[in-house]
């Protein structure tokens, strides 16, 4: 399974493309518009929000509301335009518009700013909705949690009052905030993944989708502490009920690029938005001099409205691995295919039966 994302952040419309999703995937249009409004909602996103009332249609790979194994295309409408009318030669500290001219070498950096948006963020959230709906027929659930915004500590992932009122502070002072989100996924089975090739461990993947979206500066997989001696992080094994578990998840659900059987969990570490009220300072490509930076529409903090990004760019990859191991014709044959790979039965006669 592959998917990619095309369209420009103020031009019509944003496109997504799924290849290789089964047939025979019921897909619920209202779920993925709801986890479209949660990606708009979070306390902290600016006026664009307003402006946009996002909805998606599916324009290709469905039958009467079934995927047919066909490529799957979406499209999300923009509403919202290019605020900046004039040729624009002074780049944002922190943004990549200076970066992407030194390599394009087109004067005018509100160029940039199409593909540097995190607009494209709504097609991830889109795609990853569906790949939601997959998991469910796996038993597999994803949810996330705000750990912290700025230097204040999220008491279990509630954006209080008095969280807003710090959030507010830093938009009146005319700065912006990063933070960290926590995402969990359960019950997946032990085996998601593969070794084949070092880009099908499936901490290999989450590395690379996460880090593709904008803010993001890193991530870990399980325990943050890592001062711990290799007795004290390893995760022991036990038997429950004819089932291997672990007594702790210190590797957060991942060892050697495949799942474990436990919670895989996941920290993201994401840096403050670019675009400042109170500008930093810059330099006017054009001219030649030291200038301050210009204000642009942005978002005082995307961290609350960022947890439904990566919950379903998470399960947007664990769709991708469990399509990989277990194929991509029909979803019905893939959930028996899944459900009879039973991983704790240890095979005697295979070097017998084999003659090796």
């Amino acid at each position: 399974m592959n998917f990619i994302i095309s369209g420009d952040s103020h031009g019509p419309m944003m496109i997504g493309t799924i290849t290789n999703i089964p047939a025979g995937l019921k897909i619920d249009i209202d779920s993925i518009n709801e986890d479209l409004k949660r990606r708009q909602k979070g306390y902290g996103r600016g006026k664009r929000m307003k402006i946009e009332n996002d909805k998606v249609e599916i324009v290709s790979g469905i039958w009467k509301g079934y995927t047919t194994g066909a490529p799957l295309t979406l499209i999300i409408q923009n509403k919202g335009s290019n605020t900046e009318k004039e040729v624009r030669s002074v780049p944002r500290p922190g943004h990549g518009d200076y970066n992407a001219y030194m390599k394009y070498k087109i004067p005018d950096l509100n160029i940039y700013t199409e593909r540097n948006s995190a607009r494209w963020t709504a097609v991830l959230t889109a795609l990853g909705s569906i790949g939601k709906q997959f998991l469910k027929e796996f038993n597999i659930e994803i949810n996330g949690y705000v750990k912290n915004i700025g230097k204040m500590n999220i008491k279990d992932g509630e954006i209080t009052e008095e969280v807003k009122k710090y959030i507010d502070e830093m938009k009146n002072r005319g700065d912006t905030l990063g933070g960290t989100v926590k995402v969990v996924a359960k019950n997946a089975k032990a085996g998601i993944g593969g070794y084949s090739t070092v880009f099908e461990r499936l901490d290999s993947k989450i590395g690379k989708v996460f880090m593709s979206i904008p803010s993001v500066k890193g991530i870990i997989i399980g325990n943050e502490d890592f001062s711990l001696t290799g007795s004290e992080y390893h995760d022991e094994f036990y038997i429950e009920e004819n089932k291997i578990k672990r007594k702790t998840n210190n590797a957060g659900g991942i060892e050697a690029g495949f799942t474990n059987g436990e919670n895989i969990e996941i920290t993201v570490f994401l840096k403050p938005i670019p675009t400042l009220g109170n500008p930093l300072n810059s330099v006017d490509l054009k001219e030649k001099k030291e200038v301050k930076s210009p204000y642009i529409r942005s978002d005082v903090t995307v961290i609350p409205s960022s947890i439904i990004i990566f919950e379903n760019a998470l399960a947007l990859i664990l769709m991708g691995s469990i399509i990989e191991r277990f194929g991509n014709d029909n979803i019905d044959e893939l959930v028996r295919r899944y459900n009879s790979a039973n991983l704790f039965d240890w095979n005697d006669g295979f070097w017998k039966d084999n003659n090796r």
